[in-house]
């Protein structure tokens, strides 16, 4: 069930997931509202009892609606550069149908969205596995299939993402051009040693990664990015940190090896590509034609 060669990090495919591990990933698919679980929750289902647990903690603040506004706020609050617009006929001239454009909307949208609620969310979490923050409530150690809140109980700030995500390439599947463009684009505001999966969805439509590439290089070259970058993940970081007292903690511990595992990963995905894609996507969304 680990990932496939050529994948950035080892993971549970959402393709390959069973028992406890899909219904997890269809919960948390439902929770955020989005057709997609990110790649740090599949990261996260690695680790022993790792991904159960860091959802327990983690699923009151989504029930109570905190985690969306803090998502919403950071997402609101965003200023990023303005890129130039790809018109309809220049989408179309490269081989793109509306349904292309149509799917390719959503795969943004889903990721705009994810992101923000992520580091809100494994801020929180990573706050208190950093020590910087302490849980107020606690719960039983209950088992995933124990009734949850459904996506219609849960206070959103956005509608859901409607859609179905289209296959996710491993780099080993990509021609080599492709590739290449992928890798090139994960080096758009640096922090590549992760590749972030939206890169491998968008790989289904090349002519259009080579679109955005020229658009979103040159704001990384000029220096526009980082700035954007940092304060994303500053500002994700401080309203992730007002939340880490409401987190419910489950009765279970961790072993010590797999809470070190997850506070490494949880710091280094928002420190890398969560943040990083908080602030690349908004960039290529404004350059889609209305």
């Amino acid at each position: 069930m680990s990932n496939p060669p050529a994948d950035p990090v080892p993971s549970i495919r959402e393709a390959d997931a069973t028992g406890e591990v899909a219904a997890l990933y269809d919960d948390i698919r439902s929770t955020l509202g989005v057709p997609v679980v990110n790649l740090i929750w599949r990261h996260l289902a690695m680790f022993p009892g790792g991904l159960d647990w860091a959802w327990l903690a983690l699923k009151p603040l989504y029930a109570s609606g905190s985690i969306n506004s803090e998502a919403a706020a950071l997402r609101d609050r965003l200023e990023v550069p303005t890129l130039p617009g790809l018109t309809g006929p220049a989408l179309s001239a490269v081989g793109l149908t509306p349904d292309d454009i149509k799917q390719i909307d959503m795969i943004l949208a889903s990721y705009e969205q994810s992101n923000a609620m992520n580091i809100i969310a494994l801020g929180a979490l990573a706050a208190y596995l950093n020590g910087t923050g302490a849980p107020q409530a606690s719960v039983s150690d209950v088992p995933s299939s124990a009734p949850q809140a459904s996506v219609s109980d849960v206070p959103s700030s956005a509608p859901p993402v409607e859609g179905t995500m289209p296959p996710l390439l491993t780099l080993d599947e990509m021609p080599p051009d492709v590739r290449a463009l992928v890798e090139a684009l994960n080096m758009v505001g640096g922090r590549a040693e992760i590749l972030a999966s939206m890169y491998r969805h968008l790989a289904n439509w090349p002519p259009y990664l080579g679109l955005i590439s020229a658009l979103v290089t040159s704001v990384d070259k000029d220096g526009r990015l980082e700035p954007v970058i940092l304060g994303v993940v500053a500002e994700g970081r401080r309203r992730a940190s007002r939340l880490a007292g409401a987190l419910a903690i489950p009765d279970r511990c961790l072993k010590a090896s797999v809470e070190d595992d997850m506070r490494y990963a949880l710091n280094r995905f928002i420190d890398g590509p969560i943040g990083k894609m908080i602030a690349v996507v908004p960039l290529i969304k404004q350059a889609m034609p209305n």
